[in-house]
């Protein structure tokens, strides 16, 4: 474990030393939301705020995007030279690309929990209350799944470029069929069938019910499936990780 650890180290010390990424993982998620609630406001009542109904939905699309850093963690050119070493080094093919996927959700996860608590502090969203920390390990579950789709995308694809393109596709539109930007149960009942083709329809979904319904039959098997397709990620990565890939 001491070569994994010095390996993780890096990786993180990497994330944590980019203010790009920093932006990214703690700004970005913090404007978006700032400017769609404010914008919205007047559309929403004073039970549920715009800023109640965005804070959820846009951290949810800000996290599915924890895959593009992922991704750039394990095959960004700036990261690829300084990792030549370690390629050659007599270490286990799991340590390299794990070490990314854990690197990208602690430098993650802790970001997203710092713009959470300043949106709670500043605009009073609403994250569940006594709930809070079941909404919150839900999110925490779908940055981990985040984080090993990227990874798992760039072992079958081999590029980084490539990986982004497909997973900025992929996650817009899984955004927009689970109703993230705007709700889609007005516009008929077809188009609210179709949104429950993404699965972001049925984490939104179990969110907002453990919220405001205080119901949570949906938060063991919305869990459950999200931690055994991450399991089922990390697999698919052993498989296709080649280390001259990588080179």
């Amino acid at each position: 474990m001491y070569q994994f650890n010095r390996i993780f180290k890096m990786d993180l010390i990497n994330l944590a030393t980019n203010p790009m990424w920093i932006f990214y993982s703690t700004g970005f998620p913090l404007l978006l939301i700032l400017i769609i609630g404010f914008l919205t406001s007047g559309s929403y009542g004073k039970e549920v705020t715009s800023y109640d109904y965005y804070g959820i939905t846009m951290m949810i699309f800000t996290v599915l995007y924890s895959a593009t850093i992922s991704a750039n963690s394990f095959m960004e050119e700036r990261i690829k030279s300084g990792n030549m070493r370690i390629i050659h080094s007599p270490v286990p093919p799991f340590f390299i690309y794990f070490s990314k996927i854990l690197a990208s959700f602690v430098f993650t996860t802790i970001c997203y929990t710092f713009a959470g608590i300043v949106l709670m502090l500043t605009v009073h969203v609403n994250f569940g209350g006594s709930n809070g920390v079941f909404v919150w390990g839900l999110l925490v579950l779908l940055n981990f799944f985040s984080c090993t789709l990227g990874v798992l995308m760039c072992c079958a694809l081999k590029s980084e470029s490539t990986t982004n393109q497909l997973l900025s596709m992929l996650i817009t539109l899984l955004a927009v069929l689970g109703g993230l930007f705007f709700p889609l149960d007005g516009l008929g009942k077809a188009i609210e069938m179709i949104s429950y083709l993404s699965p972001v329809k049925w984490i939104s979904t179990a969110i907002f019910q453990l919220i405001y319904d205080q119901k949570d039959v949906l938060l063991a098997p919305t869990a459950f499936i999200i931690t055994g397709l991450s399991v089922l990620m990390i697999l698919l990565s052993t498989r296709l990780f080649k280390r001259e890939d990588y080179l």
